[in-house]
């Protein structure tokens, strides 16, 4: 670079091949993810049909606490994707990490209360087995989860390229959170599967995988 002679002469110097390009908001980011996330719930739906146990009060409590500590991981892990475009000096929030650590408790409490169950399990009686009812092995909704994670994965990846992000690594871990949570959300409204074991383990795995698959993946896509 040639050597200016004045402030004024190496800030226009600096200046000359910039071009204005538009503010990201973070609004907009929100409001991509929130839509992507809509457009997969509505094609589960689609295809696999909403169930109505829902607002006929046969879910059990415990699919609506796991779905409830999947929307508070989601929003949680929106903001953190959002904010994660806008590099900022200060303290990054941590309320993702308390929000997965939260959930984490679902799969944990569904196989301890599996493995208990049938460690106490008198075989003789004519009660079926945990591991012998049919929605425990039903992998499927992981699987379902899963891919519908991958559209608000794609959405959270075109904001963050239009933003700036610092934290390559964070922001790969954020849009795991949120793909996984969120497209679990998303296809579970179609399951009529609420057992124990079932919702806490199939329902959940989708954060798990997003979230590994968020680290590896995302970084490289959002390098600038």
């Amino acid at each position: 670079m040639e050597k200016q002679s004045t402030r004024e002469d190496l800030i226009a110097a600096l200046a000359q091949d910039m071009t204005p390009v538009e503010r990201v908001k973070p609004a907009q980011g929100a409001g991509l993810i929130a839509f992507a996330t809509l457009v997969a719930g509505v094609a589960c739906i689609a295809i696999f049909e909403f169930w109505t146990g829902m607002v006929t009060g046969e879910a059990s409590a415990f699919y609506w606490i796991t779905n409830g500590l999947l929307l508070l991981l989601g929003a949680a892990s929106t903001s953190g994707v959002v904010a994660s475009a806008l590099p900022r000096v200060g303290s990054r929030g941590n309320a993702p990490y308390w929000s997965a650590a939260m959930l984490a408790v679902v799969p944990i409490a569904a196989i301890i209360t599996v493995v208990s169950l049938e460690a106490n399990h008198d075989h003789s009686s004519a009660v079926p087995s945990v591991l012998a009812d049919p929605a425990t092995w039903y992998w499927e909704c992981g699987l379902y989860g899963t891919i519908a994670g991958g559209v608000i994965a794609l959405a959270s990846v075109l904001y963050l390229r239009r933003g700036a992000p610092v934290s390559l690594e964070r922001s790969g871990w954020l849009t795991g959170l949120a793909a996984g949570s969120l497209g679990a959300l998303a296809y579970n409204i179609t399951c009529p599967l609420d057992t124990v074991a079932h919702v806490g383990i199939w329902h959940t795995i989708p954060v798990l995988v997003w979230a590994v698959l968020g680290r590896l993946v995302v970084p490289p896509l959002i390098r600038w």
